[in-house]
């Protein structure tokens, strides 16, 4: 189970790297300027991450590490190792100053740190950060434990993400998360999907209007799978979903790229770099369920050697970690 999580969490880290230039650049922008994403690109040309170096990774990797570090040391997904791991992660890697701190994970933290009641810092945050970081504890909970799959996702969201469309995406992508880590079927994988997004859609102390998750990534599956080429995929999500930075876009968007690719990780990477929008983090998404589905990847190895260097990541250890607290360590 180590090995097969390290791989999980090396799918998701080159995805990050990938797909870390492209962010927030429009469709046809990425097309003109790189054609289908196949490789690690120089930022020079990237919108927001000019700062960054080809092949780093971002906040998307950075939480999920840290977070699983700190659930392995507390021995536990709950909410003051959730806002101990992020902490960690603020302080020592500077996101705001690098450009990449989420914009509600950002003003929680701000109010957290004046006092503020941990459950009512969030209550505004649609956005996918808590999505984007529930694979930390989908890995961390003990394997077919679900209700205390859904007591760790909501613990690893509350603090930033308190609302019904925020914990609506990150339920469902947990749940997906867990379910494929344990050899489900693709059916099995969506049906879970579905189910944790009802789960959290009923959660939340904010409440907002908004497109369900779950209804979206029903949607996206019955069409996608009826599409023949990947730009057709991308063309749909980019048109008819959205890639912003909300919840109920991303994992959508993400859970539609996997449907087309399933098992093909580094497919779903370069779709997910190559779509437009919150890049990154789709791609991030989309490379993590491809390879859980899968049981490995085969990413080339010269790309996967360059983020590990270029980011100085012992993923080796934090698979470690996950895989004991899920219980086959």
């Amino acid at each position: 189970m180590m090995k097969f999580f390290e791989q999980v969490l090396e799918a998701f880290a080159v995805g990050d790297a990938m797909g870390m230039p492209t962010e927030f650049m429009e469709q046809n922008e990425i097309k003109k300027n790189f054609g289908f994403v196949d490789r690690l690109l120089d930022t020079k040309l990237s919108r927001i991450h000019k700062n960054l170096k080809k092949g780093q990774i971002t906040d998307d990797t950075e939480q999920n590490i840290f977070l699983i570090k700190s659930f392995y040391e507390n021995g536990r997904v709950d909410i003051d190792s959730t806002i101990r791991g992020l902490q960690c992660w603020i302080d020592e890697t500077h996101p705001d100053e690098k450009g990449y701190i989420g914009p509600s994970t950002l003003r929680a933290f701000e109010k957290i740190n004046k006092g503020k009641d941990i459950n009512e810092v969030g209550i505004n945050g649609t956005t996918c950060g808590a999505a984007m970081r529930s694979l930390a504890p989908a890995l961390c909970t003990k394997k077919g434990q679900i209700t205390s799959l859904k007591e760790a996702i909501l613990c690893c969201s509350i603090p930033t993400h308190n609302t019904n469309i925020a914990l609506e995406a990150a339920m469902a992508l947990g749940f997906g998360y867990h379910h494929a880590a344990i050899e489900s079927s693709f059916d099995e994988i969506i049906e879970s999907m579905v189910l944790g997004a009802e789960i959290g859609r009923n959660s939340g102390k904010g409440k907002f209007i908004g497109a369900s998750t779950g209804s979206r990534i029903e949607f996206v599956v019955t069409q996608v799978q009826k599409m023949q080429t990947p730009d057709e995929v991308l063309n749909f999500i980019y048109d008819v979903i959205g890639t912003t930075m909300e919840a109920n876009e991303v994992v959508p968007a993400a859970v539609a790229i996997f449907a087309y690719t399933m098992e093909n990780t580094w497919l779903s990477i370069k779709m997910g770099a190559s779509v437009g929008g919150d890049t990154d983090t789709i791609a991030a998404i989309a490379g993590a369920l491809s390879c859980l589905y899968a049981g490995s990847h085969s990413l080339p190895r010269k790309i996967l050697n360059e983020v590990k260097e270029v980011n100085k990541i012992e993923l080796e250890k934090y698979a470690h970690m996950a895989s004991v607290m899920f219980g086959d360590g």
